[in-house]
């Protein structure tokens, strides 16, 4: 009888300590995590000023191109996509016909010719000299490449007007992408760095010299990997006597499936109307001044630990940093192994194991989450902000597990939950957590690798790769990455190119970014950096025929050093000249550039808080 009561009391006790357990998780879960939502925050877009001279564009819709279309629904819908976006400019809009633009066009600023691909010669002259003159066109897909009656006459007026070499209908299977570069009125501010889907009848792909965008497959590599970017061109700015033209070598409607990819694409468009409306355009730089990409070398260390130590002298020898993903629970084995990483940059948290830890709840993550950063943090004496799930497999419930243990980053793999990654740069995803009558928002800075790690560079692994070989491919991979103004990650693995035989990859990766002005630095100090410049606001009014005022809002926590800004003026000039203006003492200074229609503005010391005005002229 005394055996069963002190039975049934240690019963009662583990059923009591279960309840209790239970309440406690669920009041962790309603009253701590509460109810949880996801939401990415939009990019910067660039500031422009909408007052100034009124600006009247000009709607082609060509009869002569209308029945070249199946049906006339299907062209009319390219002229009311146009018609509906035009006014968020305070723009005015007629819609002009064939005899009209025949006739000559008088009273405005743009032309727009939404795949107009049937043109008279008197409407081809007619464009010659509305542009020469001054005025800005505005064309998409194989304009003028037919006449009046459907014949076909050759895209040499398109390439007249656009300065490109040549046009080609170059045969591809969908799906069609385009990526679009940093460093031009088109994409200035979000677009630089991102990728959209789109869905046209038919694409066209220019060769020149410089493109604003390229034809890409969904990991922003050209479409064809054996042909350099100018020859796949989607999208292009020019010079045409005092004119200027823009081109899409596809319809502005066809975004795929709308959402981002619309958003996206709409940005591009509003930003080509008002650079050919001549209205300023002002974006903040992606990176700080003087660089125009950035590179993190990213370390996994999970496997022969000994191989890291080779990764952090290759960093230390040419005084840069890296950032170190460690699995906490082996690196333990290894005890004098993370001072040495923490010398040569960041060490950060790649699990506690190399379990991943989808699909596990929220709380078991955070569990594993605060177990891994404690142990590195006793290994090395530093507080880790950062995580790169294992294997890369994370899901939603990862992310808020960061958030509720105040990870500042996350890096992650090609792929996204969502499926394949759309740009090049940094994002910040919000999360919001309400509980009861308690509300806060917490922001984790996603940096995404676009680019294959060293363990996928070939099939077989890496044993056996050439050296050179591998060099030349990372290289390429840079390139392209440095050529969008985007984030180049470097991953590697202690137990793949942190070897010995294949560290100085490294090296030879480092000397190439500081011949190209790209900053080299850990993911944390990336991630600091962009969420910094997140709390960067600008605003853009006009003070006379070649000035202007700026204002740039600073809401961060901390004081912000090194902001750069582009500034797409009304017209191309060698001189430019800023003074501050308004009560605080605000400083910037123009950036030398060998691009007239560009310039680069770096400002002093931002505070948090604060508004700093400047006044910009050029011409002068």
């Amino acid at each position: 009888m005394h055996h069963f009561r002190r039975y049934g009391w240690k019963l009662a006790v583990t059923f009591a300590a279960l309840l209790i357990v239970a309440a406690c998780f669920g009041a962790y879960q309603t009253l701590w995590l509460g109810t949880i939502s996801l939401t990415p925050l939009p990019p910067i877009v660039a500031a422009l000023s909408l007052s100034g001279p009124q600006c009247r564009v000009a709607i082609l819709r060509s009869n002569y191109a209308s029945k070249f279309f199946k049906t006339a629904a299907n062209y009319d819908a390219h002229i009311e996509y146009w018609r509906n976006l035009i006014p968020k400019m305070k723009m005015t809009v007629d819609v002009v016909t064939d005899p009209q633009l025949e006739d000559g066009l008088q009273g405005f600023q743009i032309l727009l010719m939404p795949s107009a691909i049937c043109l008279s010669e008197k409407e081809k002259v007619s464009i010659r000299d509305f542009v020469s003159k001054g005025g800005s066109a505005i064309c998409t897909w194989a304009t003028g490449s037919r006449d009046e009656t459907g014949a076909w006459k050759g895209l040499g007026f398109l390439s007249e007007l656009t300065g490109a070499d040549t046009f080609e209908f170059t045969p591809r299977t969908s799906p069609w992408f385009v990526t679009f570069a940093g460093g031009n009125p088109l994409t200035a501010g979000g677009p630089g760095g991102f990728r959209v889907q789109v869905d046209s009848p038919e694409r066209l792909e220019a060769k020149t010299s410089g493109v604003d965008g390229y034809w890409s497959d969904e990991r922003l590599f050209p479409f064809d990997p054996n042909l350099p970017v100018n020859f796949q061109g989607a999208l292009l700015h020019n010079s045409y006597g005092r004119g200027r033209v823009a081109w899409y070598g596809f319809q502005e409607n066809s975004a795929v499936a709308g959402g981002d990819d619309k958003a996206i694409l709409d940005l591009t468009l509003l930003n080509t109307l008002a650079w050919a409306g001549r209205k300023t355009l002002c974006a903040v730089n992606p990176w700080p001044a003087p660089y125009s990409a950035a590179t993190v070398f990213a370390c996994d260390v999970e496997d022969k630990f000994d191989n890291a130590a080779y990764a952090a002298n290759a960093l230390r020898k040419a005084q840069e940093k890296g950032t170190f993903f460690c699995v906490a629970d082996m690196v333990k084995e290894n005890p004098d192994l993370i001072p040495q990483l923490e010398g040569a940059g960041e060490v950060a948290v790649h699990g506690d194991t190399n379990d991943p830890f989808s699909p596990a709840g929220v709380l078991s993550q955070i569990i594993r989450l605060e177990k891994a950063r404690w142990r590195l943090w006793r290994l090395g004496g530093r507080w880790a902000t950062g995580f790169h799930p294992p294997l890369d497999a994370f899901g939603n419930q990862t992310l808020e597990a960061l958030a509720a243990a105040h990870f500042h980053y996350v890096l992650l793999g090609a792929e996204r939950s969502a499926g394949v990654v759309n740009t090049a740069l940094p994002d910040i995803l919000r999360i919001s957590q309400s509980s009861m009558r308690l509300h806060r928002n917490l922001d984790l800075v996603r940096l995404t690798r676009t680019m294959d790690d060293d363990l996928r560079y070939s099939p077989l692994g890496v044993v056996g790769l050439d050296p050179s070989w591998i060099a030349q491919r990372a290289l390429a991979d840079f390139d392209i990455i440095h050529g969008l103004g985007g984030l180049y990650i470097f991953a590697y693995h202690s137990q793949g190119f942190s070897a010995p035989e294949y560290v100085g990859i490294v090296t030879t990766l480092i000397e190439q970014s500081h011949q190209s002005k790209t900053w080299i630095s850990t993911a944390a100090e990336v991630a600091s950096w962009w969420e910094s410049r997140s709390h960067v606001s600008l605003s853009v009014s006009e003070k006379g025929t070649n000035t202007i005022r700026l204002a740039v809002k600073y809401d961060g926590v901390k004081p912000l050093d090194n902001i750069a800004l582009a500034v797409y003026p009304p017209s191309d000039s060698a001189a430019a000249h800023v003074i501050p203006a308004g009560a605080l003492l605000a400083t910037a200074e123009i950036i030398p550039g060998t691009d007239n229609s560009r310039l680069n503005l770096k400002l002093g010391r931002l505070n948090p808080g604060m508004t700093y005005q400047y006044e910009l002229s050029w011409g002068q």
